[in-house]
């Protein structure tokens, strides 16, 4: 079991998380449930979701990340909270977590816990992966993100993170019975509400900090000894998560993994041969199975390509030449040729309309 946690912080020193953008329906449920009870209208709420009720409840359920945003955003609109995502969390039972919750409960330090709630992330909301790096006097627990889901709703990402910190402390102290402050937490944004009110809920100082949303944890705290410990059912349990994560892999077509890649890497762009390695298979071998799904990599990456600069054009922050230079395109009027041949218009209708 050491040696397993040992290769998992290895890992999460070296490797960035990143997710396939779906989210579990229970945890949407969860949301549902607690944004009802504050005045939003579950009816409502359930409609913009797209599934049934039961149906959200079922242990498989996922939910893409665009109506998870509009699910959110419908109930931010109807409750008017700034803070919403915290305080559906507030609320919120520990048993949401699920099976991630019972990894937790059985393992022997809460260390122990956060690794392997890192290496099984895509079990929960997996478009907001961690990754936990360890520096001389600190543990800092680092929060990735899906560049899609973010560009979607900028919002419901803040919300989500906010609800997620506070999620952690709450484990923490249900777990060791022991009060909590961090170090200190950095987001890569300014809140919509004081440093002094966040700060009350997270017991700790917040900062501003270029791309990094993280928690910084003494070693002391993450070393502190989880009561409910079970080495036997702990193992079991990783079994479990691993058969759950071999099934989840196996429902996706050459073509789903073959974007998902391309998407972890914009706005870079993914060559054929790097994507066919992570694959475990050749160029060859990976474009025949594009062509027995009637589409080819070169027609999946400018999809991604033009999906990421019209969403980028929306939000209005970088002008077309500074998208196209994040595309790697050779000159402006490259961009805008691909992208007309694309979506059928010039990129300079869309920032009228934006």
């Amino acid at each position: 079991m050491l040696l397993f946690l040992r290769q998992v912080l290895d890992r999460s020193r070296h490797a960035i998380y990143f997710s396939t953008m779906v989210f579990n329906g229970r945890f949407l449920h969860n949301i549902i449930e607690q944004a009802s009870s504050r005045g939003a209208s579950k009816a409502t709420l359930l409609n913009v979701s797209g599934k049934p009720e039961a149906e959200l409840m079922e242990s498989d359920c996922k939910i893409d990340y665009q109506s998870f945003n509009k699910t959110f955003e419908t109930a931010l609109k109807e409750v008017k909270d700034p803070l919403l995502g915290i305080h559906i969390t507030q609320s919120m039972s520990l048993t949401a977590a699920g099976l991630m919750l019972q990894i937790a409960q059985s393992s022997a330090t809460f260390k122990d816990a956060v690794l392997l709630a890192c290496n099984y992330s895509m079990l929960g909301c997996d478009s907001l992966p961690m990754r936990l790096e360890e520096t001389e006097y600190s543990y800092d627990l680092i929060f990735n993100f899906d560049r899609m889901w973010r560009l979607n709703s900028e919002e419901t990402f803040q919300h989500t993170l906010e609800g997620s910190l506070f999620f952690l402390l709450k484990e923490y102290e249900a777990l060791t019975g022991k009060r909590f402050s961090p170090v200190k937490i950095t987001l890569d944004y300014t809140p919509r509400v004081s440093f002094k009110e966040l700060e009350k809920y997270y017991r700790a100082p917040v900062f501003i900090r270029d791309n990094r949303n993280t928690v910084v944890f003494r070693k002391t705290d993450l070393d502190t000894r989880i009561t409910t410990a079970d080495h036997e059912l702990l193992q079991h349990l990783i079994r479990f998560a691993e058969e759950k994560i071999s099934t989840l892999d196996q429902r996706d077509t050459v073509v789903e993994q073959v974007g998902k890649i391309i998407m972890k890497n914009l706005p870079d762009r993914a060559s054929a041969d790097s994507v066919a390695r992570e694959l475990n298979m050749s160029v060859r071998t990976m474009q025949r199975h594009l062509k027995y799904e009637d589409t080819s990599f070169r027609g999946i990456l400018e999809k991604n390509l033009m999906d990421f600069a019209r969403k980028q054009i929306i939000r209005g922050k970088h002008s077309l030449s500074q998208i196209a230079y994040q595309l790697n395109y050779s000159d402006l009027s490259a961009f805008s040729r691909a992208y007309k041949n694309h979506y059928g218009e010039a990129p300079t209708k869309m920032i009228k309309v934006a």
